[in-house]
């Protein structure tokens, strides 16, 4: 299985990454390997059944997560927004995750306290970008400084199907 997620807020340690992995896949014991994507990849334990690459974002994002878990190794390989959800609640930081529908701006926001609501995500054409969160559909009491507002063109393109 593979998940592609994005932290919000500070950046948290690779140990606590680690940690929060093999709970949100209850992988019982079994390697994982977290690295920094652009570090020295000799190092890496290529062999672990679960794999994850980060890289360092600006804006509202802290970490982009690249995670690959090798299903027959693992108890549980859950769903995106599920173990999106475990992230957030073990990591204490809400974590995004791409919406069903084909837009690059909708997005899922897991809290910590294991809610999720709809996000529009931007990116600026900065290089690297800073990334912004522009709007959410209902508050998150972690980032109090989020607009809320009505998502409308995700309810068309649902619409649209």
């Amino acid at each position: 299985m593979i998940y592609d997620v994005l932290l919000v807020g500070p950046p948290v340690s690779p140990r606590s990454l680690a940690e929060a992995l093999a709970g949100a896949v209850r992988t019982e014991g079994a390697d994982i390997d977290v690295a920094d994507r652009d570090g020295d990849q000799s190092r890496r334990d290529w062999t672990a059944p679960v794999l994850c690459g980060y890289l360092g974002l600006r804006g509202d994002l802290s970490l982009e997560l690249d995670i690959y878990v090798e299903d027959a190794l693992v108890n549980e390989a859950p769903a995106e927004p599920e173990l999106a959800r475990r992230l957030a609640m073990a990591l204490g930081v809400p974590v995004l995750y791409p919406a069903e529908e084909d837009l690059p701006s909708a997005y899922w926001l897991a809290t910590s306290s294991g809610e999720s609501v709809r996000a529009r995500l931007y990116a600026s054409d900065d290089e690297p970008p800073v990334y912004t969160i522009d709007a959410v559909e209902s508050a998150v009491a972690q980032l109090p400084h989020l607009r809320v507002s009505d998502l409308p063109e995700i309810a068309r393109k649902k619409g649209d199907r």
